[in-house]
């Protein structure tokens, strides 16, 4: 416990809870992965327009990885600069489009980046800070559990769509294998949540029926000191 300006006492900072040679680790932002290297990616397979690699963002990596708008256009025109890149002008009656495919020394670069070890897994994740900051409000720490766990039902059934289709369709059985992954991690969550909801529930109705046999207790304590 630590005491505050105020003459309050507060808890020690979470951190401080886990192993001394685990602090330096929850310090450390893990470093996001750069749009370039799934845009090399895409690139390796096909030449796309900035619009088509928009596209291809939406395929199942975007369960994995996440990108805006506008960082596609700056990323190739950083790439090209580079030399990773190469654009050739295309023409459609008036309309001209900008056409990306990769160079040789974009292939090496990206198969150099491909063999590099991954970031180790460090989850985002808004709801389960809310429901760690409502320790005194047990019923909206409930509602984001519920909530998150219906979310990852939903997910649950279009990965699982998504995993039948690309095996109908013959797709990479690497790919495939990355979003039936991807599947069973959110079924996995989603069913600890419903468990941990389960759980909750009982904790609140264990101490309300606790807080209800103390109340009469207290109103006798109350009327006996009125009565001295």
């Amino acid at each position: 416990m630590t005491t505050g300006p105020n003459g309050t006492r507060s808890r020690r900072p979470g951190a401080l809870l886990f192993p001394a040679k685990s602090a330096p680790e929850f310090s450390k932002t893990p470093p996001r992965m750069d749009v370039k290297f799934p845009i090399l990616g895409f690139l390796m397979e096909a030449e796309a327009t900035g619009y088509d690699l928009k596209q291809r963002f939406q395929d199942p990596i975007g369960f994995f990885y996440r990108v805006s708008d506008g960082s596609i256009y700056p990323a190739l025109k950083k790439l090209a600069r580079d030399g990773l890149v190469k654009l050739r002008m295309e023409r459609h009656g008036r309309r001209a489009r900008k056409v990306y495919a990769i160079t040789p020394r974009g292939r090496e670069h990206f198969t150099r980046m491909l063999r590099e070890p991954a970031q180790p897994l460090f989850v985002f994740d808004e709801s389960q800070v809310k429901i760690y900051f409502a320790d005194q409000q047990p019923k909206i720490a409930l509602e984001h559990m519920e909530r998150s766990r219906r979310d990852d039902e939903t997910r649950t059934a279009i990965l699982a769509r998504m995993v039948a289709g690309m095996r109908r369709a013959g797709a990479s059985p690497v790919r495939t294998i990355v979003v039936e992954l991807g599947r069973a991690i959110t079924d996995a969550k989603a069913h600890a949540l419903a468990r941990l909801c389960a759980q909750l529930k009982r904790e609140i109705q264990m101490k309300r029926r606790a807080t209800s046999r103390l109340k009469p207790t207290r109103t006798a304590a109350v009327a006996a000191a009125g009565a001295k």
